[in-house]
């Protein structure tokens, strides 16, 4: 009779540190999956082993929020990428109708792309001050990147006045255009001041 828990004890241990093969018999780690792996709650993970510079080969593992049912784990690999992560990319325009950049198609993808404006400078010729109302009025000018048709577009120009006949200008712009493989949209976020120059945004995002 003593001896029937200590067989019991050792048998436990056995399966604990046993290998777990699911859609294998030969298991070569703590637990091989050799099928489709799908989590439908949270993922979480403990210490892993990290990659350094210096290693190439390496896949990323991700959960794809687009697969039926959601939550299956697949592999993102980056060699099959059309772009990195991050890119930037710089511009220069030239030959400019007045200063009226309103509307250029980038050409990238809106639905696999977010573009924004990192850098900008202008040189040549400045759009002259105008009286409006009795005060001195620059107009309003505008840098911005916006979706539109598909695709993403660059505004550069002052809405509101243009340049002196014969003047010229040129445009520089640096944009970072990102993989929306590595992004979440997140929703607007609408804030009233309430006619104050200081506040406190409306809400903030869930980032996780």
């Amino acid at each position: 009779m003593k001896k029937f828990p200590l067989l019991i004890f050792v048998l436990s241990i056995n399966l604990i540190t046993a290998q777990v093969g699911i859609g294998t018999t030969t298991p070569t780690a703590d637990l091989q999956v050799v099928g489709d792996v799908l989590v439908q709650d949270s993922f979480k993970t403990g210490s892993l082993g990290t990659v350094s510079g210096a290693e190439e080969g390496f896949k990323l593992l991700t959960r794809n929020t687009s697969s039926n049912p959601v939550g299956e784990i697949t592999v993102l690999d980056v060699d099959q990428l059309n772009v990195a992560p991050v890119n930037v990319v710089d511009y220069h325009f030239t030959n400019i109708h007045l200063d009226n950049l309103s509307d250029v198609n980038l050409q990238y993808d809106s639905n696999k792309y977010v573009v924004g404006v990192a850098n900008f400078r202008q040189t040549g010729d400045a759009v002259k001050k105008t009286t409006v109302s009795g005060n001195k009025s620059i107009g309003t000018f505008v840098v911005r990147t916006f979706a539109s048709s598909g695709t993403w577009h660059l505004e550069i120009q002052n809405r509101d006045l243009d340049l002196d006949a014969g003047d010229s200008l040129e445009y520089y712009v640096t944009l970072i255009v990102y993989n929306k493989s590595y992004f979440r949209n997140m929703p607007s976020i609408n804030t009233n001041l309430g006619g104050s120059n200081t506040g406190i945004a409306s809400s903030v995002p869930d980032l996780y």
